[in-house]
């Protein structure tokens, strides 16, 4: 009579999402969540800093800058379209990218792709008149 194995239990699958620093005032980001009155139709993932009110969008494949920034433009604007393609950069709003990632746990280690195309952070402040 052949005895029969017990299955192995497998660890559930979780990838952890890294923290990352405000480029503004270095403070922890919240942690993104879906956006959804954003240039993009089917939404992106982002947030907005506690400390300095600044915004911010995650470009998870790395490939899609120019895309970000109109979602940014326009999370940033309430959703305005018109006003978010009117602002432009170093009048109406500061602009820096980080890195969104790094980590065996991040990620980063999840794209598939080239090494250069890392998930970017992109974070807007929006200069008060």
């Amino acid at each position: 009579m052949l005895k029969r194995r017990k299955p192995k239990r497998r660890k559930s699958f979780h990838v952890s999402l890294p923290r990352i620093g405000c480029p503004f005032c270095f403070e922890w980001l919240p942690s993104p969540k879906p956006l959804t009155n954003v240039f993009t139709a089917y939404g992106c993932q982002g947030g907005r800093c506690a400390e300095c009110g600044a915004y911010y969008v995650v470009d998870e494949t790395g490939k899609s800058g120019g895309q970000a920034l109109l979602d940014l433009q326009a999370f940033a604007c309430d959703g305005d379209l018109d006003r978010a393609l009117l602002i432009r950069e170093g009048v109406d709003f500061e602009l820096k990218t980080r890195e969104y990632g790094g980590g065996s746990d991040s990620l980063s280690s999840h794209v598939q792709g080239h090494s250069h195309m890392q998930p970017q952070a992109w974070a807007l402040r929006l200069i008060e008149k």
